[in-house]
Order: C-alpha cells, then structure tokens, then sequence
C-alpha cells in the first residue's frame, strides 16, 4: 500500500518549490559580454583626458562631460546613491582639471575655445555641486594654480588681442580669490616683470576690491588711482614712480590710509599715505610718530629679495607744472602767471640700520609730512597742492644703495 507523503509540521518548503539554481540557463544577455564590455559596464564614467594631453574641442568638452555631469540616478538606498553621486563628482574634478591644464598650455592658440571649454567645465562642475572657482584656484600644476600660469604664458601687452582673454575669464570664474591666489599672482606678475599686467589687475574686482567704505567715497569698486613706473638706466636700481591719486583729502580723513602697489627693479613696492591711528604711535624705521600724524611710507612686499633704498617723495604745487606747460597751445590764465609757484614738497624715505625687507619689523620706513616745510599744507582745506578737482599728484624718486649723507642722491 502505498502512503502519500505528509508535509512534517512547520515545513517551510512549499507545495511547489522553483527549480534548482543548477537547472537555470545562463541568460544569453549576460552570457554574451565580454571582459572589457563588462569593465564598461560596471564604471560608466570612462575615457576622461587622452592620454596624449592634447588640446581638447569644445565639442568634445561638452559630450566628454555631458555624462559626467548628469546628476546619477536616485538608488533605493540612500548610502549607495551618496556613494555614486561622491563618484561621480570625483570624475568631474579629475576631468576638469585635465581640460584646464589643456587650456593653459595652449592658451595662446584659439582663445574663444579656451573660454568655451572654460564655460563646459564650470557647468559641468556645477551640476556635481563641485566649486569650480575652488578648482581654479589648487594649485595642480605643476606646484602652481591655473591662473599663474596663465599670467606666466600671457603674451606682451602690445601683442594681446583685444577683448576677452583666458586669464581674465580665470579671474571672473575664481572669485572671490583667497589670500593665497592673490599672494601667487602677484609672484608671477613679478617672475615675468610684467609692471603693465600688475596694474591692469589693480582694476579687477577680483584681484584688488575697494574696501566697502571707499567704494562709497569713490562710486567704484577697483582703485581708481593711476600709478606709472620708468626704470632708469644704470647699475644703481634706479627707479621713479609718478602716482595721481583721487580724491586724496577726504580718503586720508574717512579710511586713513591709501595704498599704491607697482612692480620695479624685481621687487613689488607698496607707497602708502596714512593717519597714525595707534593710541602708543607708530615706529617707523628708527623713529616714532605719535597718534594723529599724517606719514608717507614704503614698504617691500612678500616674494622681494631685501634691499637697501635712498628714495624720495616730491609733490609739486600743481601751478609749477602748468607754468612749464604754457605754450600758445596750451594758454593758461593771466593770474596764474603772476602767481609765484610753491616750493616742492620733498620728504626722504630711505633705509638706515638694516636693509628693507619684506616681513618683520624693517618692512616699513617713511617720514611724516611735517618733515618738509610746506608738507603738512597737504591736511588742509584748500590747500594749493590739491588740484582742483581734489587729486594729488607726485613722484617716487629712487636708488638701491645705501647712503648715510644727509643729503638724498637721487636720479
């Protein structure tokens, strides 16, 4: 007799069980891969930079980095999506950067494809949440940023092109600049000399913003000052400056300080005009000046080699330079040329005990303007070295060498 077979209490195993692992066919859509299919399989973010390193289109740019910066799609587990959104945005930066070396080194080539392939990366990096102004800005060139490099590779002024160029559109992306970037351009105006470029950056936003207190005064945002530097032949470093700055009075009595930077003789200088606002004074060089003293100074700036400097600062009354300028063409007023021009104002800045540096305390050395006798007009309400529309102009005469005469031997 035979007994059908009673399922045991509690048997999990159901009536009808699937068939065995074993019994299953491999599916012809998964049996037919190859290696290689499979790696592309598993990492759909391959084939970034050519290995090559040549420069890339801006067509390319964009379908190389269309599906790197697609955002991935929403997984069932929030760790595995984080997962492959961190992924994906690493692919982005790593491919971003090789595409900004790409436009470095090849910046004097095709500029509008430069600033194309520029604009493809910042969308790019925008959809990874990657900050591309903080990509710009690593220094993951060869120990430099981006933007030095393209200061180092740019091109003389009189042989730019006109209009938009690759470091001025590194320089809009990249803001705001930290410290360091600022600090790293200012190396690399001065390891190619490039005077002319340094001022030009002084008008950019990004470079060299006015604080919010002169942007009030002046209605601007970049300083607004004109600075102009002739080296002087011969073996001494000599060098003069001439500097018109605007509206100089009421800058020195609201935000007590004016700052002009310049490049000569491998060092990058800063001449400042200020208002000792220190309750103890203020030290300068050898001596101290008390609270409330108006002072020019001069300072070394970081990346100059130390030096010894006789200098001085010559502010003319502004009558003296229209009277060497009369000519028929330029015809000035009956009164006028019966005025008697003032006396120039002259102030020597030099260094004595130890040569200027660019940090510590022989970093700065100045005079104060009472130091000349007609110096301290300059605090004063109609003053006649004021030109009208409330401008100073002046000159920075100097020499590289050490002189302990009383008396200034300038150019």
């Amino acid at each position: 007799m035979i007994v059908d077979k009673l399922p045991l209490p509690e048997d999990p195993t159901p009536n009808e069980a699937p068939p065995s692992y074993d019994d299953v066919e491999p599916s012809p859509s998964r049996a037919g891969y190859s290696s290689d299919e499979k790696a592309n399989q598993r990492n759909p973010y391959l084939s970034p930079i050519s290995p090559t390193g040549s420069a890339t289109s801006p067509t390319q740019t964009t379908s190389l980095l269309s599906a790197k910066g697609k955002s991935p799609a929403k997984a069932s587990s929030s760790w595995f999506g984080f997962g492959q959104a961190s992924r994906a945005a690493k692919e982005v930066k790593t491919t971003v950067l090789g595409l900004i070396r790409d436009v470095v080194q090849n910046a004097d080539a095709d500029v509008s494809s430069c600033i194309s392939i520029l604009e493809s990366c910042s969308d790019a990096c925008r959809a990874q949440n990657v900050p591309f102004n903080t990509v710009l800005q690593e220094k993951s060139i060869e120990g430099h940023s981006p933007i030095y490099w393209a200061i180092v590779k740019r091109p003389p002024v009189e042989q730019a092109q006109v209009g938009p160029d690759v470091l001025s559109s590194l320089l809009s992306m990249a803001a705001p600049l930290t410290d360091a970037t600022i600090s790293e351009i200012r190396l690399a105006c001065l390891d190619t000399s490039d005077q002319a470029l340094f001022q030009h950056l002084r008008r950019s936003p990004a470079f060299a913003p006015l604080s919010g207190t002169d942007q009030i005064l002046l209605g601007a945002t970049v300083p607004p000052d004109d600075i102009e530097v002739q080296d002087i032949a011969g073996d001494e470093g000599a060098f003069a400056v001439r500097f018109r700055i605007v509206a100089f009075q009421k800058r020195m009595r609201v935000t007590k300080h004016i700052h002009l930077e310049f490049i000569a003789r491998s060092r990058i200088w800063r001449l400042s005009f200020m208002i000792v606002e220190n309750p103890s004074g203020m030290m300068l060089g050898t001596k101290h000046y008390t609270t409330g003293k108006w002072l020019v100074a001069l300072t070394l700036l970081e990346h100059s080699p130390p030096t010894w400097i006789d200098s001085r600062v010559l502010i003319e009354d502004p009558l003296s330079g229209a009277l060497r300028s009369d000519s028929p063409a330029n015809p000035i007023h009956s009164s006028s040329r019966s005025a008697k021009p003032k006396p120039t104002i002259e102030l020597r800045v030099r260094s004595q005990v130890m040569q200027l540096q660019s940090h510590g305390h022989h970093s700065l050395i100045g005079a104060s303007l009472d130091d000349s006798l007609m110096g301290n007009s300059l605090q004063y309400e109609g003053s006649s070295y004021i030109h009208p529309d409330g401008s100073l102009s002046g000159r920075l005469e100097a020499k590289l060498i050490k002189n302990d005469s009383p008396e200034c031997v300038i150019c």
